[in-house]
């Protein structure tokens, strides 16, 4: 898969010059005239090296390096400062702005090429040996409507407010078809979880999964499910699963996924990455049968009591209910966290696509989210 390379020249021969050149070597080139453009197109499809001029009209490449370090797409992306300023002050702004390396004009095309695949094969050697830093937490339905991705699209909110800005969060929606985390956020993103099955495993980088990742107000960075109800959705394949969480492991400190029901090879491939599994049951015959037998499932996964924390999900007010207390019993293990019937609030936050834990936070589900979120951090 042949690199991405934006190239930022307020110069018209300049980007053809470079751009030629680059793309006789195979790398796929996108140009852009001006700050402004350069970091709108860096956002909407995040490069993998970026070639920046400093000296342009209202936005110099000083400040245009600084915004690409702020984003969360870009923060690690390898920028070349190519520019006619060659004086010692110049090269320690640029290198201060967070340049990777600062080239002066002119510039031999054999020496640019080479400072190219260095910076390349350098951000790829930190992409593969970077430890991952996250805790990875699955929600997991024991059967389907249970209430899986309310409670995790909830928590992610609730955990978001719990760790501040000195931490980050990523919620991902795994169901290769039928997602609702985007509609639970009123979330629309170009990419999606479809884009990442479009390539083969190998081809998923950092970068290609950066560029999937939605912003949502909270701060949460989202990777939602496929939505083209046109096209055929590729197949989410084991080796799928694990180069994707592998890679979103590495790009936040919590990691919330949203497994659906059930343990399809793919869901089985990216609970192995899971710290902790939070398992949805309601409090019915059927769901707490089908949990005793995720439990004997989970264990020939190597996944053991203490990795796993069932949440009980009320949506309806019934009489005919198991107690607390029976549903423990029956499961052997004590309950992480009760959520109380409230359809109403359900129903309108869904309708809305604003959840609980925003549009209600003074209620009693929101604080029984925040309740669950604050066990999940410690």
């Amino acid at each position: 898969m042949s690199a991405r390379i934006l190239i930022v020249d307020d110069n018209p021969n300049a980007l053809k010059l470079v751009g030629y050149a680059l793309h006789r070597e195979g790398f796929e080139i996108t140009v852009a005239q001006n700050g402004p453009e350069a970091l709108a197109k860096a956002e909407a499809d995040p490069p993998d090296l970026v070639i920046l001029d400093i000296m342009m009209p209202d936005m110099d490449g000083y400040e245009v390096c600084r915004r690409l370090r702020a984003m969360p797409q870009t923060a690690r992306t390898p920028v070349i400062m190519l520019t006619a300023k060659g004086r010692a002050e110049d090269r320690v702004m640029g290198f201060q702005a967070g340049a990777d390396d600062y080239v002066t004009k002119p510039v031999l095309p054999a020496e640019l090429i080479a400072r190219v695949r260095a910076l390349l094969a350098r951000a790829r050697l930190e992409a593969e040996t970077a430890p991952p830093r996250a805790k990875v937490i699955g929600f997991l339905g024991v059967k389907g409507g249970a209430g899986t991705t309310t409670l995790t699209v909830n928590v992610a909110l609730a955990l978001r407010e719990e760790i501040g800005e000195r931490h980050s969060a990523i919620l991902a929606d795994l169901h290769t078809w039928g997602g609702a985390v985007a509609h639970h956020l009123s979330l629309v993103s170009r990419a999606s979880l479809a884009t990442l099955l479009e390539k083969l495993p190998s081809q998923i980088t950092p970068n290609l999964v950066e560029g999937c990742l939605a912003s949502h107000a909270s701060g949460v960075r989202v990777l939602i499910a496929a939505h083209d109800v046109e096209g055929a959705i590729p197949e989410m394949t084991p080796e799928h699963a694990d180069a994707i969480v592998e890679q979103l492991k590495r790009m936040a400190d919590y990691v919330l996924l949203d497994l659906g029901s059930g343990l399809c090879p793919a869901t089985q491939a990216a609970l192995k990455h899971c710290n902790y599994v939070v398992v949805t049951v309601e409090p019915d015959p059927v769901a707490l049968t089908l949990a005793q037998a995720m439990l004997i499932r989970l264990a020939s996964m190597d996944i053991y009591g203490g990795q796993i924390g069932f949440v009980l999900v009320n949506r309806s007010r019934s009489a005919a209910t198991y107690t607390r207390s029976v549903i423990e019993e029956l499961l052997q293990s004590p309950l992480i966290g009760v959520i109380t019937p409230a359809p109403e609030l359900f129903f309108h936050a869904a309708k809305a696509g604003v959840p609980i834990v925003t549009s209600q936070p003074d209620s009693l589900t929101a604080t029984q989210f925040r309740d669950l979120a604050r066990l999940l951090v410690k």
